[in-house]
Order: C-alpha cells, then structure tokens, then sequence
C-alpha cells in the first residue's frame, strides 16, 4: 500500500506569505536543470516548491521523502506513482516493470521510466522534498541515474536541509543547476514587514521591525512566533528580550527537529563551540576534546545544522544566533561553561584575537585574565568602539579595582564621558585621584597630565568652555611628548573650545594643524574626527562645498582603513545625513540615518537619538504623520530619562517644536518652553543658537511675540559678530515670519531680503524652508513689491537675482506636504489679490466680496484658532468677532466653521498651483 500523501502535492498553509523574487528565479529555472533548493529546518523550502508547483500549466510529479525511503525498492514505487499520477497514467510500462520484479532493480526501472517520458507531449518537472532523509548509498546512486539520463523537458527539483553527494560538479559547469540557500531564503526586511503587517493587530515601528530581522536573520519561524506571540505594543521588547535569550517554543522546536536526530560526538561538539561568535577548527578540537574539528564542522554545515562558511576556503564557520542559543541551554553546569570559556579565551589570544579572547575571560570570571587583557588592549579595544564588553569589564573588576590603576579609571571615565554621565566621570578621576596621591604618588605623577586632559574632555562637553580650555592647557604642560593619545585629546579640546566660543577662524586651523599630527603618527580615527569637525564648522560658515569635500575625505579615510562600524563611521553617516538634509534629499538622509542607527545599534538604543532625530525631520518633510508621530514617541523617550550633549537635546527639540506647531500641541509646547534650559547670554556656536530659535519659536506659538523679538534679536547679533552664517540666515527667515505675524510688512521684507542675499552666497536650502507654508506669503508679497517698483520705474528692493532665488523657494515650499494634511498661508493682501483674481474663485464671493477685516478672520478660523483667540489676537471683544463670523458665513455661503476651513483650503491650493 502506498501513502497518497506521499506522491500528492501538498496543500499551502492559509496564510502563506507570497515570495515573488523567489518565485521568479523558479520560474525562470530551465527544464532540464536541476533545481536545488537547501537550507535548514523552517525556512520554507517545501512551501516554496508547492507553492511553485501549484502555478505550473505542466505536470508536477511530487515525492514526500521520509527515512522509510531509504529502501531502493520504496524509492523506486513511490518515484514512479508519483510520476505516473502527475502524467494521467503516462508510464503504465514502466508500472506494470516495477509490479513484476520483487526486487526491483532501480537502474533497470529508471531506464524504463524515462524512456516512457521521452513520448510525453509535454515537459516535466519531478520534485524529491525533503532528500536529507536519504542516507543509503544505493538510493543517492540511482538519484544520480535520474539526473545523469533525464531527457530534454525532464527537470528535477530537490529540496534538502543538506547537500546531497550526488556529484553536482558537472551540472555546475554545465549551467544546469539552480541553487537556492540559506540566503536566499531567509525573509528580506520587506517580506518581514508584509508578513507582520497580515498577521499583527497593529502597526509595527519601522525599527523594530529591523532589529526582529537581526536577531532572527530571517528565520521565518522566529518571526512566526513572533506574530502569533505579540498581541500588542507593549509586549515587543519582551518577545524581543525573549527571542534574545532564546524563545521557549523556538527552543522545542529545534530540540524536536534538529538535536534528536544528531549522533552524540556532534551534538557535543556543537554544545562546546556554540559559545563562540565564529568558530574553526582549532577551537572546535579545543573545546570539544574531539579531533577532526575541520570534519566535523563541515560535516555539520553540509547537514544543514544552521552553520555558515563565512569564507570561501570553509576554515570558519559561524552559528545561526537562534541556533547558537539554543545550543547553549545544552551546557547546563555552571562550571562546564566556566571551564569552556577560559578554554575559548586562551585559543583566541593564540589566534590574535584579544577582544574575543576578553569576552570569554569575562564570560568564565575570571579575574587575572580579565584584568590582564584590559591593561594590555584596553585602549585599542576603546579605539574600535568596544564600549560595551570594556565597560561591562571594568564594571565587573568594580570600583576599588578602578581607583588603584589610572589607566583602568581613565578608561572608565572616558566610557562614562561618552555615555554622558558626567557625574561618575568626576567622580572616578576624583576617587582615583584621591587615592593615589596618598597610596601610589608616582603613578600620581606619571598620569596627572592624562586625568586633566579628562577633565578637559568632560568640561567641553558640559559646556563649560572656559573651564575646558584651562585644563587642556593644562594638560599640554604636564603631558610627556610620548603620551600622544593624551596630547592629540587636549589639542581637540582647544579646538572646540574655539568653535564653542565663536572663534571659527582659530578653531579651523587649530583642527588643521591636530589633523596633520594625526595623520603623521597615523591615528587615522582621530584624523577623521579632525575632518569632520572641520567640516562642521564650513558649515556654520555657510560653506557647504567646503563642508561636504572635507566630509567626503573623513569618509575616504574610514573607507580605506576598513573603520566602518567604529564610532567615527556613525560621525560620518551623521555629517551626510545633515549635508543631504541642507540639500533637501531627504531619500539620501535618511539612509545615512539608517547606516548610522546599524553602526550605534550596538552599543545601545541611547546612542540612536540623532538618527531618530534626522528620521523624524524627514517623517515631517514628507507630510508622513503616523511615522512623524512614531520617531516622536521614540525620540521622546530617550529624552526621558537620557542626558545627551545639547547639540543632541537642541536638535531633538527643534525636530519635536515642528511636530507639535504642525499639529496644533500648544500644551507641549508650553510644557518645553517652562522647563527647557535658558538661552545662554551668548549663544557662539551652533547647538546654543539652535536652542535659542527653539525658544523663539515657542514664544511665537504662545503669542507672546514681544519677547520672541527681543531673543531672537540677540541671535541674530551673537551669530552675526561670530559668522555663523548658516545660523544668521536661519535667524533671519524666522525673524522675517514673526515680524510678519506682528504685521510689520516692512520690517518683514527687509529680512526677507537680506536672507535671499545670504542664499545667493551659499547653497543652504533648507534652512531657508523651516518656516514652513508662511514662506510662500513673505516671498510672494517681496515678489509683487518688486513688480510694483517697475510699473513705477522706481528704485527696486529685490534685484533679479533675489527674485529668481524667491521664486525658486516659493515652488520648494509648494512642494512640501504640511504634517496635519492642510495649507497653512496667511491670508495676507497679496495672497487675498491672488485669490481673487483666480479663475477658482466662486462667483458668489465675486459679487459679495469680504472686507480685510473677513479675510483676517477667515484665516484664523482656518489656522485653528477659538472665538475667544481671536478676540484676543485682534484686540476686540468676542462679540465682534461673533459679528464678523456671521457675516463671514453669509458671503460664503457656508453653514458652520468646518465648511469656512474647506473652502480657505481650497481658495489656498489655488494660490499654491498644488495639483
């Protein structure tokens, strides 16, 4: 009796996600290749093949392989059922052959079989699933007779957790062989996001969606069990922590599928090296105690036991991380591990591999080892942005460890600088220093230089120029000229220090001369950094060429020295994106964001706030509100309970005060505005002058506009004195909005005219449109002043060239989507002439036409604003605005406040030539 299950196509599951690259590559498969698709249990390889199959206009002769196959003879019946089903009864000869030999003779029968196809009006494809269930030379010999005789239009498809040894090399050279792995099957991001995207309740982040697919690789059980697991927001990070240490049900499943079935000299071997980020085979004999560890770890890949070459030549191989961890519930004794892991730190410091050798000395407790790899490669492994084994290692050796040897303090202090806690990075150099002067006063002596230079670091991160400067200076004085990590670190410090304080021409050629040095004693990490802060500070100046050639050499630099993924890789892709930003490619900018947020991922989702930050100016540019609102909520919480330079928070802030203006969170604002920082008397740089518009823009959003003036005044003089361009023009478009807002047209337009002059000189763009739609007002009503000084032949406020560059912004500005959906215009003289000589324009307003006083009432109802407001705003009492409303509504011939924002929002495309 034969099973019909067995030589029957199977049905797909309800809810299978459709793959249509993976489907193309099989249905652009020829008919005479064999199709070769392996990978490891769970990543779909049968439903990909039934799911192909079930399309095909051809026959499909399929054959479930299970370990009972392993008998030729069974091999040979449910092959031929199989194919002879599929054909409507095409190989009867070979049926009736099969029926008479009580042991069937598989070369014989496969002779007989694909003479019979050789008649079939058709092609044909035969599918072997699940052919890892082959063990038995004589069955993997008359599989090859299959492959080595098919005639034209005969095509075999094997699905396999493992290679099978049937001699494929021919077939390769050939071109006959499509291979499909684990790589190609593993679920991209996007089939991730559409998967989640049918089976969730709820819209998953963007992010998060990302960080599943890491930790998974696209091991579709992993996100099964996710989407059947997660019935709400909040419970992500826990699925996630879960999926971390090893998910419960992923753990069975893997126990069931994958560990019963091994001998147990590999499970053992598998156990004692699954502890590894990479293994070879050295570390494999090591740990196990087994020889052949190249063997076996090739065995073990060839058996598809979720094991990858990482290189071409086989030597290392690395676990799937899901696999990895549940490998690691197999080492149950505490000491077992202990003992694997100091074995595992002594083989990789033979291999010349310290931090790997650190992580399992950690991992093992032990102390001597520990302590000797961070005296020894501590600094290096700081270099290479190793923060979180080094700190969660100099944790562990605790406080009293710390305080006794300066360069143990000076590395946790520099990691708690760079975390921000600026408390506990004085609190260890004063501990330290404390201590040693008392204990140890010549290794006081020896680093007294190196603890002030520390202090400088800190001191210019706190804000406290001044102060920071001194201790650079300091620093210098005492510091050996052998001490160069510790020199190079002071001579930034005077740097920044120069760029806080306004003196842009100093700090230019102060991190020219530090660049040099740098790159003389080939410290390319710190000469990159060098480039970047210079081009910084080209862009302060508004030289946005300068800036983006000096960003384009710190890029060359970490490329070239193969530093992607260390901190100054995150710098770089943080420069392009505000470069790519200021030049209004917003698809540029938030790719540079996302390479940022997969270099700074690993030390921590604090360390993402200006990726978040870049990813939510480009939300809001787009118009896109769910995914403003979702970077919102993020950036939110990291704010919450993080301290961050103020560069950070000023940016952060400027990003959060345009999602809550755009929609209409006056509460939030008011909330920043009482508890944010006050502006600093003389806000030099660049973050304080940010923080400082923050607050204008506030002050304008209250309408408490009198003091909005006053502060954005000061900015306007601080930046002018300091030549911070790129900040005077920013200054300069906000001040021509609020003067605007106060109806002060000409002192509006006389802003508005000096800010053209200003992005004639530079290719800022950008910061020209932070203001948003009112933009497209103050450049309209310059435009028409023009036009009205040449009907007079008099004297002309606005050349041509400003013009032209007036009416290039007013088209970008056009472009830009407003967040809640609307148009936000005043409705201003100018816009008001335009609107009525718009052929849009309704011909009942045409022959009941509002007075100035409507039009300004019009517009503050369509900004938003209650009866009460704009009582207030227009200094009258409510009962005239009553009036006026009535009056409003009649001429427009509309019912209540919902029909009067329709129709200004109609008249305002118009005047907008939006499609």
């Amino acid at each position: 009796m034969l099973l019909a299950s067995k030589y029957s196509l199977p049905d797909c599951p309800e809810h299978t996600l459709q793959r249509p690259r993976l489907l193309g590559l099989l249905e652009q498969s020829q008919s005479d290749q064999l199709v070769l698709v392996t990978a490891p249990a769970g990543y779909g390889k049968t439903t990909l093949v039934a799911s192909w199959a079930a399309e095909q206009r051809n026959p499909v002769a399929w054959y479930s392989i299970d370990s009972g196959d392993n008998e030729p003879g069974q091999f040979c019946r449910y092959l031929v059922e199989s194919v002879h089903r599929a054909t409507g009864n095409g190989v009867p000869e070979t049926c009736r052959m099969l029926a008479a030999q009580q042991v069937p003779d598989p070369a014989l029968i496969i002779s007989q079989l694909l003479s019979e196809l050789r008649h079939l009006p058709s092609e044909l494809r035969i599918v072997l699933d699940d052919y890892h269930q082959i063990d038995n030379p004589e069955v993997h010999d008359a599989a090859r007779f299959l492959l080595r005789h098919a005639p034209a239009g005969i095509g075999v498809v094997i699905t396999s957790r493992s290679q099978p040894p049937l001699g494929l090399g021919n077939l390769r050279l050939q071109d006959r062989l499509l291979e499909l792995g684990t790589d190609e099957l593993a679920l991209s991001v996007e089939e991730t996001t559409q998967l989640l995207a049918r089976r969730l309740p709820f819209t998953l982040g963007s992010d998060r969606v990302a960080q599943l697919h890491q930790l998974s690789e696209g091991w579709p059980p992993a996100i099964q069990m996710f989407a059947l697991s997660v019935r709400n927001c909040e419970e992500v990070d826990r699925y996630l922590g879960e999926l971390e240490q090893g998910h419960g049900h992923i753990l069975d499943y893997l126990a069931e599928e994958v560990l019963e079935r091994l001998d147990p000299p590999l499970r053992k071997l598998l156990a004692s090296t699954s502890i590894l980020t990479r293994v070879n085979g050295t570390l494999a004999e090591r740990l196990s105690g087994q020889e052949g560890g190249q063997q076996q770890l090739e065995l073990a890949a060839s058996r598809g036991l979720f094991l990858q070459a990482l290189d071409s030549s086989r030597q290392w191989f690395r676990f799937h991380p899901v696999f990895a961890r549940f490998l690691q519930r197999q080492l149950s004794e505490r000491q077992q591990r202990e003992q694997l892991h100091q074995i595992a730190s002594d083989t990789w410091l033979e291999l010349g591999q310290p931090l790997e050798a650190l992580r399992h000395a950690l991992a093992a407790e032990d102390r001597e080892r520990v302590h000797n790899l961070i005296a020894d490669q501590g600094e290096q492994f700081l270099r290479e942005g190793q923060f979180r084994v080094l700190n969660d290692s100099l944790n562990w050796l605790g406080e009293d460890a710390l305080k006794r040897y300066a360069p143990f303090t000076l590395l946790a202090a520099r990691l708690a600088r760079d975390s921000f806690d600026y408390a506990r990075c004085n609190k260890l150099l004063a501990a330290s220093e404390s201590w040693l002067q008392r204990e140890d006063p010549d290794q006081w002596e020896s680093y007294e230089g190196a603890f002030a230079a520390m202090r400088a670091q800190v001191s210019v991160a706190r804000g406290q120029i001044l102060k920071a400067k001194e201790y650079a200076q300091e620093a210098l004085d005492l510091l050996p000229p052998e001490q160069d990590n510790e020199r190079i670190a002071a001579q930034l410090v005077i740097g920044e220090t120069s760029f806080c304080l306004g003196e842009l021409d100093q700090a230019s050629r102060h991190m020219e001369a530090v660049e040099k040095i740098t790159l003389a004693r080939k410290d390319i990490p710190s000469a990159a950094w060098t480039l970047c802060q210079q081009s910084e500070i080209a862009f302060a100046r508004g030289l946005l060429k300068k800036a983006a050639a000096l960003h384009a050499r710190a890029q060359r630099l970490v490329e070239e020295h193969h530093l992607t993924g260390l901190p100054i890789s995150e710098f770089v892709c943080r420069l392009q994106g505000q470069l790519q930003w200021e030049a209004c490619d917003l698809d540029g900018a938030a790719e540079s964001a996302r390479r940022g947020m997969q270099i700074n991922r690993k030390v921590g989702e604090r360390w993402l706030l200006p990726e978040y930050t870049l990813l939510l100016k480009v939300a809001v540019a787009r118009g896109d509100k769910d995914e403003a609102i979702e970077w919102l909520e993020r950036v939110d919480h990291l704010l919450t309970d993080e301290r961050y330079h103020r560069d950070w928070i000023a940016n952060a802030d400027a990003a959060r005060m345009r999602v809550w203006r755009a929609l209409g969170n006056t509460e939030a604002i008011a909330t920043w505005q009482e508890q944010a920082v006050p502006v600093a008397d003389r806000p030099s740089n660049h973050f304080e002058q940010c923080h400082g518009r923050n607050h204008v823009r506030a002050l304008i959003e209250l309408h408490r506009w009198s003091d909005a003036n006053r502060l954005l005044s000061r900015l306007l003089s601080v930046s002018e004195t300091c030549g911070l361009f790129t900040d005077q023009l920013r200054n300069r478009v906000l001040a021509a909005h609020l003067a605007w807002l106060r109806e002060r047209r000409e002192q509006a337009l006389k802003h508005i005219h000096t800010a053209l002059g200003q992005l004639l000189e530079s290719d800022l763009t950008a910061s020209a449109l932070q203001i948003g739609k009112p933009l497209i007002v103050i450049l309209k009503a310059a435009l028409e002043e023009k036009e009205k000084a040449e009907e007079k032949g008099g004297e002309q406020a606005l050349d041509d060239a400003r013009a032209d560059k007036a009416r290039e912004l007013i088209k970008l500005a056009q472009q830009q989507p407003e967040l809640g959906g609307g148009i936000r215009i005043e409705l201003d003289e100018t816009i008001v002439r335009e609107i009525l000589a718009s052929d849009d324009l309704p011909d009942f307003l045409r022959h009941s036409p509002l007075t100035p006083r409507e039009w300004q009432v019009l517009n503050a109802i369509h900004s938003g604003l209650s009866n009460e407001r704009i009582a207030r705003h227009f200094k009258v009492a409510p009962s005239t605005i009553k009036t006026h409303i009535r009056s409003l509504y009649q001429k427009l011939d509309v019912k209540d406040r919902q029909q009067a924002i329709a129709l200004a929002e109609q008249l305002l495309r118009s005047v907008q030539d939006q499609p």
